[in-house]
This record gives C-alpha cells, structure tokens and sequence, in this order.
C-alpha cells in the first residue's frame, strides 16, 4: 500500500512539470506570434494604404485611423499638393480602426498600390486677340524662335508634349491689318529643331516697318508699346526682330538701350534656332499715345513713361516753373512752327499776345532727326503750343506740371485732335487746353467757298475716307489766329503755372 502511494506521488509530479512546460511552450508561442504580426503592421511607423489617384476620380482602399504625427503631417502635405486646383481629389474611404492582424488592413493583390501622377495643367490660348488693334502672343517653356533663314517665315514655338495644339499667323506690330508687315508663325510643338543659340533671358520678337518713321506713330506704335512690354524685366531682355530698320535703332539709341543689355537679333537674316524660356511675339498695346494702369504689368502708367524718357535722355527739369514760389520767373512758351502744312500764317502776332500775357516765347519747328537736342528744348519749356500734328507729340518730354495746347484745324477735326493728344497729355501730368479754331482763322477759305461741301459740309467729305479728309483738311489748310479770340488760353495755361 505504501508502495501505490509513492508510485501516484511521483506521476502527479511529472504531471505537473509536463503541464508546466507545456504551459511556457504555449505562452512563448502565443508571444512570438503577436510580435511577427505587430512587427509586419509598423514598419517604419506608417499605416499601409491603397490609393488610386487619377484626374477626376475619388481615391479607393483603406486606411488606419491610428497614424503616428509625422505621418498626419506627411497625408496632410499630400492632400494640399493634389489640391481641387489641379482637378485632384483624394479621399479616405473608410475611418474604422483596424487591429493588428486583422488581414483587412493589407491590400488585395488586384488594388496593388498605384499612384498616377497628374499632368501638367492645360492653360489657356497661348495667344489673345480680344484687342481690336493688336495680336499677343506669351509663350513660357521650352521656347525656339527660328530665322527667316530657316523657315518660310521666322517662327515662335512653344515646345510641350501636355499643351493642345495652337498654330496662328501673328503680325507682330500693334496695328494688325497692316499690310506691309510680314506675319510670324506661333504655334505648340511636341518637338522642334535643336538649339544652336541658348539663352537664359526672355525674349521680346515685333517688327519695324508700318507707321514707323512718323514721329508720332514710332512713339505710339513702337516706343510707348515696347516700353510697356519691356519694363518689366529691367534690361533683362533682348528684342528680336523682323523688318529691321538700322537707322531707326539708331535714331532712338537712348530709348532702346535703356530698354535691354543685349544687342537685338535681325530675325530675317538669321538662320539659328534660338531657344527661351519665355518669349512675347507682339508688344503690349492699350490705346494711343497711353498706358490703361490697370492692366500695365506693375501698375506702370504714363507718368512712368514720361520719367523713363526724361531719364533716357538726361533731362534735368521734373517739374515745371511754380509761380507761386518764383513770381519773378517768366515761364517759356514753346511754338511748334512747322515749317510745312498746317502752319501758322502769323507768328509774330502770336508771339507778341503771349509775351503780353508773360511768357518768354521759344519758336522751333520740331527736330525729327536729332530728337535727344530737341528733348532739350522742350523740357527746357513749361508749355508746349502747335498745330495738331506729330511735333506735338514731343510734350513726353515736357517736366510733369506743364502745359499743352493743341491747335485743332477746321473742319470737324475736334474730336480726332482730341483723342490724339489729350488722353496723353493729361495722363502724363499736364494741363491739356485745346483751342478749336473757327472757319475764319483757316486758309481753305482762300481756296473754296463758303458755300463748298469743305466748309459748309465737312461730314460729307470725312465720309469719302480717311485720304480724302486728309488731302484737304491736313495738308491743305494753314491756320491764321485770331489772338484776341486765344488770348484766354493764354492766360489760363499762365494761371495753371501760379497755382
């Protein structure tokens, strides 16, 4: 009997051991497992995840909702980058907490992490035409502007797999219907010749030729539009064009190299392939003779144009004679004489009213050659007084504060006189007075009747066209006047001068 009892009380002892051991066996193994599949569901602390990203389409699979900091920060950077503005969207379509090792954390083989990238945006025409006068082409990217030399035509292409096709025929000057003017192609390309020429500042292409050579159409045709589109990039820009016209570059040195650091490029008579990242075909144009501030890059306005001018050709006076301050000065009155049509028949009457009123009178028939020695004389003035015509358009050099005074002939021409030159004027800082003369103070009435359509009638013949009109009433008509009837614009422009 005490045989059996040992003989139990050493089985129930190795019964135990076995129970124990069996027990640390099952807990290493429960342990060891928990610690693979939390090792497989935080690696390198991030949540794994499915999105489909694409343009126009909602984002599918699952995310934890448990995400350490830096990965909140890294989804919240993710989600600004593919912003509603660049068509993207990317949503979180599930928010219910996963548990470690629950398999529907992992992503099914067939929604295999796949990320798209999104495409370049598509902008807008790459050219506008919305102005009645002018075509504008801006082209930013892979830019190659080719020579006559190396196509039919000069040529500005923006080079871009992701951008529609655009292809136009573009006059470079802000008169587009000029027919003496040849047209650049621009147009999107997947891909182009290689460059031969390389450079890293835009490029501004327009051409010379149309109005240019009058003295009033090359400043509101060519200097005032390329300073409008030029300013902006302070000399870091060079100007390639078509219709080169050397003696014009010349003419207006002052302007030009004040414009850009670089010599221009003759596209007619080059055959490189010259390549920009930014290139402009056309200059920027608002009105005549004007700058619109509220669309002028940088708010620039007439004000602007005047002082860049001034500055070009070293002029010393920004402001003209204040009275108020220097009652003992006598302000200079310039008189545009011109030496053609349109002139005035009684200089010496003229100059002896406005002597009466105080001015010291300056006579000069405007200098179209030598236009830095006549920028003197003008900003040397404090009026500036003619018959309507291109001399006129040298008030840009008057000092801010001045005077101008147009002269508009007979007949019916008020208002062309007026939209000329008086949106500039006063613009640019100046008393703008217009003094409209009357049949009497004209010479056609030493050549027609009072009864003839040309006096009587004007509208019939501003309606035979713009040649017709001119051939009488700009080039046939001088201008007698009546003193005594212009004596009190005088003597307004002297009491603007007191002020």
């Amino acid at each position: 009997m005490g045989l059996e009892k040992a003989v139990v009380r050493n089985l129930s002892r190795i019964e135990a051991r076995r129970l124990g051991l069996a027990l640390l066996v099952g807990c290493c193994l429960v342990i060891l497992i928990y610690l693979v599949c939390m090792s497989e569901t935080t690696v390198d602390d991030q949540a794994i995840s499915t999105f489909k990203i694409g343009t126009n389409q909602e984002a599918e699979g699952k995310i934890s909702q448990v995400k350490p900091e830096k990965e909140k920060k890294a989804e919240e950077q993710l989600n600004k980058s593919f912003s509603t503005d660049s068509h993207m969207s990317l949503e979180e379509n599930s928010s219910e907490p996963k548990i470690p090792g629950d398999k529907t954390l992992f992503p099914k083989k067939e929604t295999t992490q796949v990320i798209e990238m999104p495409k370049p945006q598509l902008t807008g025409s790459i050219c506008d035409f919305s102005n009645f006068r002018t075509e504008f082409c801006d082209l930013t990217g892979d830019v190659r502007i080719y020579g006559k030399k190396k196509a039919a035509s000069a040529a500005v292409v923006l080079v871009s797999p992701h951008r529609k096709a655009e292809e136009y025929m573009v006059l470079p000057y802000v008169r587009k219907h000029m027919g003496n003017i040849e047209k650049v192609a621009v147009r999107t390309a997947t891909a182009a010749p290689a460059c031969t020429v390389n450079r890293t500042v835009p490029a501004i292409v327009f051409a010379l030729g149309g109005f240019t050579g009058n003295y009033y159409h090359d400043f509101t045709d060519v200097l005032l539009p390329l300073f409008l589109t030029a300013h902006e990039f302070h000399g870091e820009v060079q100007f390639l064009i078509t219709g080169i016209r050397l003696w014009w570059l010349n003419k207006y040195r002052p302007i030009i190299d004040r414009l850009t650091r670089y010599e221009f490029v003759d596209l007619d008579n080059s055959d490189d392939v010259h390549c920009r990242p930014h290139a402009l075909v056309d200059l920027r144009f608002h009105n005549d003779l004007t700058i619109d501030r509220a669309r002028a890059p940088n708010g620039i306005s007439m004000l602007d144009f005047t002082r860049f001018l001034r500055e070009a050709y070293a002029l010393p006076r920004e402001r003209a004679v204040s009275l108020r301050a220097h009652p003992e000065l006598r302000p200079r009155l310039l008189l545009v004489a011109r030496n053609g049509t349109r002139r005035f028949t009684n200089v010496p009457e003229i100059v002896r009213a406005a002597e009466a009123v105080g001015f010291e009178v300056v006579i000069a028939d405007a200098n179209f050659v030598n236009v830095a020695a006549f920028a003197e004389v003008v900003n040397s003035c404090d009026v500036i007084m003619g018959v309507h015509g291109a001399g006129l358009t040298n008030l840009v050099f008057l000092p801010a504060n001045a005077v101008a005074i147009q002269i508009a002939p007979c007949c019916d021409l008020e208002g062309m006189a007026e939209h000329t030159y008086g949106p500039p004027a006063r613009e640019s800082g100046l008393l703008y007075l217009q003094y409209n003369i009357s049949v009497e103070e004209s010479t056609l009435l030493e050549l027609y009747s009072r009864e003839h359509p040309v006096i009587s009638d004007p509208q019939s013949i501003h309606h035979q066209g713009w040649f017709k009109m001119g051939k009488i009433y700009l080039k046939q008509q001088n201008v007698k006047l009546d003193v005594d009837r212009f004596r009190p614009v005088l003597i307004k422009a002297m009491d603007h001068l007191r002020q």
